[in-house]
Order: C-alpha cells, then structure tokens, then sequence
C-alpha cells in the first residue's frame, strides 16, 4: 500500500511538531523537509480540524501541537488522511471473517 502525499506530508508536520517544543511555522516545515509551503499549509489546516493542531494568528504566531505527541496515533492520522483501510473483512468493524 503506497500512502498519498498529503498523508506523507501530515505525518512528517507532526513529528516536526512533537520534536520542537516550540511554537513554529509553516515555512520553517517546509523549509525542513523541502516541500512546497502551500502543500503543508493545506496539511495544517486538515490537521487543525481534526484536532491535532492549534494555529495561534499574530505575532508570536504559528503552529502547534493540540494534543500531546503521546496520543497521537500514526493509525488515526493515516485513516484520516487516506479513509478507512480495512483489507479483509476481518478487520473492519462488524469484525466478520470469513476465511477459517
């Protein structure tokens, strides 16, 4: 299974986020990872609205983590981000399997 851009992208703003005990920028992201600013932007402002980040406006601004680093799951951000990945039937939530 190959994960989109954007997902990739999320994955890499938060650890950013969880190493930097400080308050940072979208740019200082992008810049780190060398991607487009406008691509991370996007990312923030899906991660903002399901509560993994907080965007504080105005100087001193910038973006943060919501939540500590130590619940955020890879598996939430990426069934986010991607939508549900269930590959066999086993593992979706009725839990039914039919292979025995």
């Amino acid at each position: 299974m190959r994960l989109s851009l954007q997902t990739d992208y999320a994955l890499r703003t938060l650890m950013y986020l969880a190493s930097d005990a400080d308050r940072t920028t979208i740019a200082e992201v992008a810049e780190f990872f060398r991607i487009p600013a406008p691509n991370v932007a996007k990312v923030v402002n899906q991660l903002a609205r399901l509560g993994y980040v907080r965007s504080v406006r105005g100087i001193g601004g910038g973006i943060e983590l919501a939540v500590a680093s130590e619940e955020i799951t890879i598996g939430e951000v990426v069934e986010a981000f991607e939508g549900s990945m269930h590959l066999l039937e086993c593992v979706g939530t009725d839990n039914v399997c039919v292979i025995q």
